[in-house]
């Protein structure tokens, strides 16, 4: 198995009920936008103190990989994921423990803030979780915790949560993380260099080289289900605990290119995959 992990369908969309456990939420930021791709629409915490979320559902689900995308979570932070077998009480199926976030970047220039008003332009950071496939999951709760935050505040984005998919056949070296700025500048007639400040967005470009049958069928799979108009969240590099290798290689976004799958020779093929951030 690879380290290459994609979650392709969202289950917490599906959600029966989603709530607090434990903290409060603040007015105009509440729990439903965990559904929304929106940058600008998050959920947050009125304070420092720690988050339970609760998220149930009304029929069996089965899990491996949970993630939070859009995030103000910084270095000192932590998230744990834990599953249940019903919507209330019930047996533990899975507890990952605290997860922590052992890195983080600086806020952007010109922001006071790494929250939502700073996604667009940089800020914010992805995290994930990954774990053995776990089923008749009926609840789920997310304790989150950032003791040090220069925000005041705890911030999500977006919840994602499901089956991952991995090929046996591991992401080929020479994979790209890129920064894309839509930036733009011109010299006047004055002579002055005027820069008109654009978004910044990530990509991840990487290639599937001399992969099986089974590999084959999982990203024709995954084209044929999600296409170009899809979001995906996928990670390269998945570990137990956070750092900044973690936080360059996750992305949570939409396949920027049609898949081509190449045959070089006989039963092995070739793929180049390119995801751009939403």
């Amino acid at each position: 198995m690879s380290n290459l992990r994609i979650i392709y369908n969202n289950v917490a969309d599906d959600y029966s009920d989603l709530s607090m456990v434990s903290g409060v939420g603040a007015t105009g930021y509440p729990l439903t936008f965990f559904t929304n791709d929106n940058k600008s629409k998050t959920w947050r915490s009125t304070n420092l103190s720690t988050q339970r979320i609760k998220v149930t559902w009304a029929s069996a689900q089965s899990i491996s990989g949970v993630a939070l995308a859009y995030t103000n979570l910084i270095q000192g932070s932590t998230f744990s994921v834990t599953l249940y077998s019903a919507a209330s009480g019930g047996t533990t199926l899975y507890s990952s423990g605290a997860i922590s976030v052992g890195a983080g970047y600086s806020i952007p220039r010109g922001f006071t803030s790494i929250g939502a008003a700073s996604f667009a332009y940089g800020g914010g950071a992805n995290v994930a979780a990954f774990f053995g496939l776990t089923a008749n999951v009926l609840r789920m709760e997310i304790e989150l915790t950032s003791p040090s935050n220069p925000d005041n505040y705890i911030e999500i984005g977006r919840l994602i949560a499901g089956q991952y998919i991995t090929t046996e056949r591991d992401v080929a070296e020479g994979a790209n993380v890129g920064f894309i700025d839509s930036t733009t500048s011109k010299r006047t007639s004055s002579g002055n260099y005027i820069t008109d400040r654009g978004t910044i967005s990530r990509s991840l470009d990487f290639n599937l080289n001399a992969f099986n049958a089974s590999d084959k069928s999982i990203l024709n799979n995954l084209f044929r289900s999600v296409g170009r108009s899809q979001p995906i969240y996928a990670s390269i590099v998945p570990t137990g605990a956070i750092n900044e290798d973690q936080l360059a290689t996750q992305i949570y976004g939409k396949l920027d290119q049609d898949l081509v799958i190449n045959y070089p020779y006989y039963q092995r093929y070739n793929a180049s995959l390119r995801i751009v951030e939403l």
